[in-house]
């Protein structure tokens, strides 16, 4: 068997991405990546689990659909391809959330919903940074509800956790609950164009695309205020060109609110905060 040296730079060699390789070369010897660099020149006993992950990734499959395996917010998140995959830019959702969820209403106990939950990455990571709130995770998709079941149960969050399945607001207006924090990465890609091959061919359309771009944002703030209680904190991620097209909604559904604007770690504007206090 090679080592795991060998078997890294072999890989490298095939013209598979770094951390393509780190990724699979850590979920296959089951060392995390400091005990790894410690043991780089041990014998790799499953080589032959790299080498099949590593072909199926050469062959067009996306590392995390292949170990069935994504990590978010320091967490380990079961992925499938009826969910996309988190964004490491989205963290800075996650992180933004928490602090101005910790301003506003300091320790109040809150009702807190990520909507178009997808696998529950940013719910579920908002819960375990924030155990004393309630959480809703919603989506449109039975199959991504599926997904972040699995994952709360995995994760031991399930306690004070409700899924809920259903477009946008709907569920919650049936239902008739009352929200303090909206959290919600919807689909907002409106020509395919622009999505790389291994994304379309792999990740759901359905929480990828829409038209016109903000069409699941103003679904959402149309209805909002009929879901929240009268203190609020919305956050949304949003296309990096989107900022003009959102302030018009914002102008139409929000002129009471605060809002503002943030850039993601590699410069793009990716992130909208909207504050009714």
């Amino acid at each position: 068997m090679p080592t795991n040296r060998e078997a890294y730079f072999e890989a490298v060699k095939l013209g598979v991405p770094k951390a393509v390789v780190d990724f699979a070369l850590k979920e296959v010897s089951g060392f995390d990546y400091l005990e790894l660099t410690k043991r780089f020149d041990e014998e790799l006993g499953n080589y032959n689990s790299f080498k099949q992950a590593i072909n199926r990734y050469l062959n067009g499959e996306m590392i995390e659909y292949v170990f069935n395996k994504t990590y978010f917010f320091s967490l380990p998140f079961y992925v499938d391809k009826s969910v996309l995959i988190p964004r490491q830019e989205t963290e800075q959702l996650v992180l933004r959330t928490k602090q101005l969820v910790e301003e506003m209403f300091g320790q109040r106990k809150l009702n807190i919903a990520d909507i178009c939950c997808g696998s529950g990455a940013i719910g579920l990571s908002l819960k375990k940074e924030l155990p004393q709130h309630s959480l809703y995770l919603s989506d449109i998709s039975k199959e991504a509800i599926r997904v972040s079941k699995t994952n709360a149960k995995r994760l031991n969050l399930e306690a004070g956790v409700s899924f809920l399945e259903g477009d946008m607001l709907e569920p919650f207006l049936n239902s008739g609950a009352k929200l303090d924090v909206i959290v919600c990465n919807p689909p907002y890609i409106e020509d395919e164009k622009t999505i790389d091959k291994r994304t379309w061919e792999q990740e759901p359309h359905l929480a990828l695309l829409a038209s016109p771009d903000t069409k699941l944002y103003e679904s959402l703030l149309v209805k909002a205020k009929e879901v929240l209680n009268d203190r609020f904190l919305i956050t949304f991620e949003i296309g990096e060109d989107m900022e003009e097209s959102l302030k018009v909604l914002l102008d139409k559904y929000c002129s009471t609110c605060d809002f503002f604007f943030e850039k993601d770690m590699y410069g793009k504007t990716r992130f909208l905060f909207i504050k009714h206090q």
